[in-house]
């Protein structure tokens, strides 16, 4: 069942980052999040949505929509889009042990629909390029690459996916 992380769940959060940080067969995999961008999307009034999928009271999965998109401002490609209706999808993780199971579709749907409530009319994402996990599960889910590109010291495929596009037997889930 997925769940809405709230700041109760900030250590499950903690720690679903550093177990994914340690597993992970290349730390480029993953952009870690610093402890004052934990504190942020855990504050009571911050926008940011965090969903997660629980096992025995263990965080197995999650995955977040981000409305801070300053990263991405700059980028020649995204000059025409309008960033008060657009998203990010990322923090995605799936423990290793439940990989291959359908959380991270079934996490991001959720996401996108959420979106799609707020008024939200693009998402954007970002892989490793060598992330085969990552890359194919955007790409099942519909984004499209738009480059490859530095986002912060790491080497990224930037996605992005018009909603109008996204179609899910399951729009009226969440």
């Amino acid at each position: 069942m997925i769940t809405k992380l709230t700041f109760l769940h900030k250590a499950d959060f903690v720690r679903m980052n550093r177990q994914t940080a340690a597993g992970l067969a290349d730390p480029a995999f993953l952009i870690p999040f610093s402890d004052s961008e934990i504190e942020t999307v855990f504050k009571p009034d911050a926008p940011d949505l965090i969903y997660g999928v629980f096992e025995a009271d263990e965080l197995i999965a999650m995955s977040g929509l981000y409305f801070n998109l300053d990263d991405f401002k700059d980028e020649p490609e995204l000059q025409a889009l309008d960033f008060s209706k657009a998203a990010e999808i990322g923090g995605s993780m799936t423990s290793p042990a439940h990989r291959n199971k359908g959380f991270m579709y079934k996490l991001n749907s959720a996401l996108i629909r959420a979106a799609r409530r707020q008024g939200i009319t693009t998402i954007l994402a970002t892989a490793h390029p060598e992330n085969n996990f990552s890359n194919r599960s955007l790409q099942r889910m519909g984004m499209r690459i738009v480059k490859e590109f530095d986002r912060h010291g790491y080497r990224r495929n930037l996605y992005r996916m018009d909603l109008e596009q996204f179609v899910n037997s399951s729009d009226s889930e969440t």
